[in-house]
């Protein structure tokens, strides 16, 4: 390689570390036409497609940069991340394992494939790749936060929280270990007062980025409700909040119109007009806003011996939003070819790639509450269980809790916008339950609560299974959930979190002022 593109090169990777990836891919492009057997500039192609979402151009690029140079094992570690990102997940795990073979200690393919195990639940393989890669390089702490997250799915609470303790020994501002760790901590009765301290000393050092802020700003507002001192929870959580909405986009008029053309659509279809798809797979859905019981209603019926749950795979949802949304628009036409296709066995092929061991299949995908029109035509002997609440506990408990940093949805964080993203939603469910009347199971969170038993035998019985003790007892239950509420859902039904709104009551005004249109 001569010296002229060596310092290209030099400066197109300080590009892409620095997040300029167009830049990047101009300029890459631009240099192949001049080198264009040189797998470097190929991969950081890739790289750059990778980071801005575009899975098959990235694909494409790695692939170059592989043929071009078949050892170059960066780029075909890439290439099966790129695969799993795009839920190709037999691919990529054939890359990972291919590539393992050849280079057993090759720490990011382990890492990559535990990540890639984890995902489709093959969690004591994914257990088993992440302890791997631990006695590789003790040093990461990352490997302990993964680990972690697998050890609180399996219910495994006081080992969990070793790991995050490890994460934090070697990475002292690892406020993603902080905040995972402030869910599992009890701060009640001045428990835990050091990790307090410790996150508010954190706060205080100028070099933290925001995301580190939002993380350690949630942290400490469960900390603080856990010790009763609300002012101050709330004003993390606040803080936590307005520091995520910088980084957020407000798509309150796309939802309005996407119901609106969504309703519109079904009170004129014909479906004699549909092709149909015969379907005898047993798919049960839970749907709703999150932190709405949801978890709850997947630990009770996952616990039945007849029941496999995938949880929140959102596969179907991003089918529909692929096939009928066109230019941020609902495209009435795209509908009707949509419908014709058989997304039934696409659905099914998708799911072999999980580690699935029963009759009944359990989606808890919540936001395919916006296409239950659509799971009605597909899978037409599908149960569809609708969890809700009290409006007021259920946005106040999303106010509270951090979602995904990648999630870049405005409504989650701000009052006023999630007040009106949940008028839209009570509206379409409204609908729904019109036009499918026989087809929805409501479940009320606080119904549920204070009738466990009956209410959980009319769930069993709605989805067409035998009765399983098992289900009353869901805390003892160890099959893999994976969303925020894990650490409630794994014990014993409590009544805590009715009517907690009145906490907060005078804190959330703008967000109950929207809510209060729905009496």
């Amino acid at each position: 390689m001569d010296n002229n593109l060596k310092n290209k090169i030099q400066v197109l990777i300080n590009k892409y570390k620095v997040g300029d990836f167009k830049s990047v891919l101009d300029s890459c492009s631009v240099l192949i036409k001049k080198y264009p057997k040189n797998d470097f500039l190929w991969n950081l192609t890739g790289l750059s497609f990778q980071n801005i979402g575009n899975q098959m151009k990235a694909i494409t690029s790695f692939q170059n940069a592989i043929e071009n140079n078949s050892k170059n094992i960066s780029a075909i570690n890439n290439l099966g991340i790129s695969y799993k990102i795009s839920r190709q997940y037999s691919k990529a795990e054939e890359i990972f394992t291919k590539l393992l073979l050849e280079n057993p200690n090759y720490i990011n393919a382990i890492i990559n494939l535990a990540n890639l195990k984890k995902d489709t639940y093959f969690l004591d393989e994914a257990l088993s790749l992440y302890e791997k890669a631990l006695n590789i390089d003790e040093k990461l702490p990352e490997l302990h936060l993964n680990i972690s997250s697998i050890l609180q799915v399996k219910n495994k609470m006081n080992e969990a929280i070793d790991h995050l303790y490890n994460a934090l020994d070697l990475k002292k501002n690892f406020s993603r270990a902080d905040q995972s760790l402030s869910m599992l901590l009890s701060y009640k009765n001045g428990e835990n007062e050091k990790h307090i301290k410790s996150m508010l000393d954190k706060l205080q050092n100028n070099e933290i980025n925001d995301n580190d802020k939002i993380l350690l700003n949630f942290g400490l507002g469960k900390a603080f409700e856990d010790k009763k001192d609300y002012e101050k929870s709330f004003e993390h959580y606040e803080k936590g909040n307005i520091l995520k909405i910088k980084k957020t986009r407000s798509k309150i008029d796309y939802y309005k119109q996407k119901a609106k053309d969504i309703k519109e659509y079904f009170l004129n279809l014909d479906i004699n007009k549909i092709n149909k798809h015969s379907d005898n797979k047993k798919r049960i859905f839970i749907l709703g806003l999150p932190r709405s019981g949801t978890t709850l209603l997947e630990k009770i019926i996952s616990s039945h011996s007849k029941v496999s749950s995938v949880s929140e795979i959102g596969y179907f949802f991003e089918i529909v939003n692929k096939n009928i949304i066109i230019e941020n628009k609902i495209n009435q036409s795209q509908i009707d070819l949509f419908l014709n296709q058989n997304v039934a066995v696409d659905y099914e092929n998708f799911l072999k790639s999980f580690n699935i061991k029963n009759e009944f299949v359990l989606d808890k995908t919540l936001t395919n509450f916006w296409f239950i029109g659509f799971i009605v035509l597909f899978f037409p002997n599908s149960k569809i269980i609708h969890s809700y609440r009290n409006p007021k506990d259920n946005c106040l408990s999303i106010f509270k809790n951090l979602f995904p940093l990648t999630i870049d949805e405005k409504w989650l964080y701000d009052q006023e916008e999630m007040g009106e993203y949940y008028l839209i939603y009570n509206d379409l469910m409204k609908f729904w339950n019109e036009l499918f009347k026989n087809k929805i199971y409501n479940s009320k969170y606080e119904d549920l609560i204070n009738d466990k038993e009956k209410k959980i035998k009319e769930l069993i019985n709605f989805c067409e299974l035998e009765w399983d003790e098992k289900c009353l007892n869901h805390h003892k239950n160890a099959n893999p959930i994976k969303t925020l509420s894990i650490n409630q859902a794994n014990k014993p039904i409590y009544k805590t979190s009715i009517n907690s709104s009145k906490m907060y009551e005078n804190k959330l005004s703008k967000l109950f002022s929207k809510l209060d249109k729905l009496n």
